[in-house]
């Protein structure tokens, strides 16, 4: 029979909270680099392009709010709770992300076989 993996739901929402900061800056550098191809457009496609601008500032603002909040929740977490994480680990089809939240979680990858990647190779 395998073992469980419980950590502190204060760890959990730690290493979540972790993860969504990191999307947070990806969303920082992809509106820096709009920004940066925005100067070459047309106005009519400039127009276009600063709506998808605006979304993303939105959505790192979203991002960093929501992280703000969970990590906030993981520091008022009593220590003593704790939640299982394998079954939803397992739902990641992210690889990295898989294994920076299991390395977080401190889940037990010894003989496990690695997630399928899922994530996206652009070059």
């Amino acid at each position: 029979m395998l073992a469980t993996t419980t950590p502190s739901l204060a760890t959990t929402l730690d290493v979540l909270a972790a993860e969504i900061e990191l999307a947070g800056a990806r969303c920082i550098f992809l509106d820096r680099i709009i920004g940066e191809v925005m100067d070459g457009l047309s106005d009519v496609h400039r127009a276009r392009m600063m709506e998808g601008l605006h979304g993303v500032d939105l959505l790192a603002q979203h991002l960093t709010s929501l992280s703000a909040f969970t990590r906030g929740v993981s520091l008022q977490a009593p220590p003593e709770l704790t939640v299982p994480v394998d079954e939803a680990l397992a739902e990641i089809t992210l690889g990295a992300l898989a294994e920076r939240l299991s390395a977080g979680l401190g889940v037990a990858n010894d003989d496990a076989e690695p997630p399928p990647s899922g994530d996206v190779d652009l070059f």
